[in-house]
Formats: C-alpha cells, sequence, structure tokens
C-alpha cells in the first residue's frame, strides 16, 4: 500500500495497545492509542483517522456507543471491532452498527494484520470488495438449501421412492443440472472472495499428487454418476511428490473435470492422467467436445467472468469463474497451465507443476 494510513487503537488495557503496536510496527501505518472511549473520541473529532479499532467492552464509553457515535457523525469511517467476551450476538449487533469486521480476543499476530488489512484495502477498491463480499454471504446462504434439493432429487431419480415415467426422469434430470449450476456458482463465489480478499489461505507442503489430490477428487460418485454418462477413465503414472497445498488444488482438478463434463460430448470418455515430463509432473484432464477457438485461448479464456459462446455449448451455465480461479492458483504454485484443442472435436487442459527434489 502506498498511502500512509492513519490508524486509531482505543483499548482500556495497556497490553492490547502496546502489542497492536509491535504487530504493526514494520507495516507502514501512523498509528494512535487511546485508553478509554471518551479519549479516543476526543481524538476523532480533532483529526481525521482511515481506520478505527476499538474494544466493546471499557468502562465509561464502551465500545459499542463508540461506534454508534462514530457512524452517526461520519457513516463512513471504516471501523473494527475487538470482542473479548465474545459472543456471536455482540459482533452481529457491531456489524449491523456498520463495523467492517471484529477481531476476537485473544488475537494472533496474523489475524490483527489480516483484519486490518483487508479493512485497508476496501478504502482502495470499496465497491468492488463489497460486492465481493456480498457475493460470497449469498453464495454461503444458497450452499445448504441447494444441497438439500440436489440429495432429494438425486433420491427420486435413483427410484428409491417408486418407478418414474420418461417425462418424470426428464423432469428431474433438469432440476439436476441446474442444481449442478447453482453448487458450482456457489463453490466459485466463495473461492473468489477468499482469493480476492486475500484470505485463500496456501499452505505449502509435499504432496502425493495422485493420492491426495488427483484421485480423490475423479472417485467422487457424482463424477461416476453425471447425466452425460460420461465415463471417467484414470491413468496415473508413478511420480515424485509436488510443492504445493492439496486443498487448493484439488479446486483446480475440481474445475477442470466439472468443465469436461458440462462442455463434453455425451457418452464419451474423459480422460485425466497424472504423469511426469521435463523435470515436472503433469494433470491432464482430456474431453471430446466443442473444443475452443485458439483465438480465445489466447485473449479470452481464463479472464474473470469471462464465458465463451461457441457452437455447441448453446444453453450449457457457468459462472465464468472456474478456469480464472484455476490459473490465480496454478500461479500462485509457481506452475503454468496450458491448452491444446482442436475445435469442434477436443480440449485438453495440463497443470504443469514443480516437483520435490529429494
Amino acid at each position: 500500500m502506498s498511502k500512509l494510513y492513519r490508524l486509531l487503537f482505543i483499548d482500556d488495557e495497556e497490553i492490547v495497545l502496546k502489542s497492536c503496536l509491535k504487530i504493526l510496527k514494520d507495516r507502514g501505518y501512523d498509528i494512535e492509542t487511546a485508553h478509554s472511549g471518551e479519549e479516543g473520541l476526543g481524538k476523532i473529532s480533532n483529526h481525521h483517522y482511515d481506520l478505527v479499532v476499538t474494544d466493546l467492552k471499557m468502562p465509561g464509553i464502551d465500545g459499542i456507543e463508540v461506534l454508534r457515535r462514530i457512524k452517526t457523525k461520519d457513516p463512513t469511517q471504516l471501523v473494527v471491532v475487538f470482542t473479548g467476551f465474545a459472543t456471536v450476538e455482540t459482533a452481529r449487533e457491531s456489524l449491523k452498527m456498520g463495523a467492517f469486521d471484529y477481531i476476537p480476543k485473544p488475537f494472533t499476530a496474523t489475524e490483527l494484520r489480516d483484519v486490518v488489512a483487508n479493512a485497508l484495502r476496501s478504502l482502495e477498491n470499496e465497491q468492488e470488495v463489497k460486492m465481493i463480499d456480498l457475493m460470497a454471504i449469498v453464495a454461503h446462504e444458497f450452499k445448504s438449501p441447494v444441497a438439500a434439493v440436489q440429495t432429494t432429487a438425486d433420491t427420486l431419480y435413483g427410484g428409491y421412492f417408486g418407478q418414474l415415467t420418461p417425462d418424470q426422469r426428464k423432469g428431474l434430470e433438469t432440476i439436476m443440472r441446474n442444481c449442478q449450476y447453482l453448487e458450482d456458482i456457489i463453490r466459485c463465489y466463495v473461492d473468489l472472495s477468499k482469493m480476492e480478499l486475500g484470505n485463500l489461505e496456501f499452505k505449502e507442503t509435499s504432496i502425493d499428487l495422485v493420492k491426495d489430490v488427483v484421485a480423490a477428487t475423479v472417485d467422487k460418485p457424482e463424477y461416476a454418476k453425471n447425466l452425460k454418462r460420461m465415463r471417467l477413465q484414470a491413468t496415473y503414472d508413478d511420480v515424485p511428490p509436488v510443492s504445493g497445498d492439496a486443498n487448493l488444488l484439488r479446486i483446480v482438478v475440481n474445475n477442470l473435470v466439472n468443465n469436461a463434463i458440462k462442455y463434453g460430448r455425451a457418452e464419451t470418455d474423459i480422460r485425466v492422467k497424472v504423469y511426469q515430463q521435463d523435470g515436472q509432473v503433469l494433470i491432464s484432464v482430456f474431453n471430446e467436445g466443442p473444443g475452443i477457438e485458439t483465438t480465445d485461448i489466447e485473449t479470452r479464456l481464463f479472464k474473470r467472468f469471462e464465458r465463451l459462446k461457441q457452437s455447441g455449448t448453446e444453453g450449457v451455465k457457468g459462472s465464468g469463474l472456474g478456469l480464472y480461479i484455476c490459473k490465480k492458483i496454478v500461479d500462485q504454485h509457481r506452475g503454468k497451465i496450458e491448452v491444446v484443442s482442436e475445435f469442434g472435436r477436443f480440449v485438453e487442459f495440463k497443470v504443469r507443476l514443480n516437483s520435490v527434489h529429494p
């Protein structure tokens, strides 16, 4: 961040104020402290602060009252609260009153740095951050009901409540396809919000790519039972471990397999391979189908919210986020994602990752 941000921390505990100063001393912030709500409000009346961080439980004027007075005077003032007697209700009350976020006590250095950085980042691109955050909240709210509808439809489609007529099966297939689309949207929006707000945790370890990532994804029952009756064929060579985060790499493989089913030709094979080449370990996902034009690969394919409209994909719904997220994750792993396609025939995505050298 190039701007020098002014921060005010309000807390009646000296040790908390000293801890905040120590944790943030190398971040380039101009930080002031206040030991009470009264002192903090006095400073706010005389100076502008980009961010105010206040404890909720203080003698005299407490944090909720500090927050209320700040927002009454200036609704745009950015405020984060400490909540040491943390209950969900008190945190929720402060958020309803306009607090940007809350930090539970006791907090770690990473938690404090992340919340402060995220809050200040919102000043740089306020509208986009708010929209991404809203998308994540809505996605979370939809997650459970969509999963319930999907499970019920799967149960009915399996004939557990009696034999279905052809028309009933066709109707259920429409429901199931739309549930899969919504689940794709939910997953992508949640991943995107974490990524864009800097909360997508990256834990780099040595990974068995087949066991920890690819097989765990390819063997999912929903892929085997896909409505297009496409067959997943997996081939795994003996490869060395790779360096990375297994959870993030599973997001990549999930998106690639989902796309292969979504855009692939019905009743054909999806070929998933793990192999070694030129000192790197590769994941390949191949499917027959409409393919992708070269100009789209070069200019549009991995951009956020970009959806390709071409012959053979009519009526196929998507978020326009899956491949953008894949590229972000692969870049984070210092790897590369490539596309080989013959328009009208097939597409193959290749992810190149660095192996762990003994």
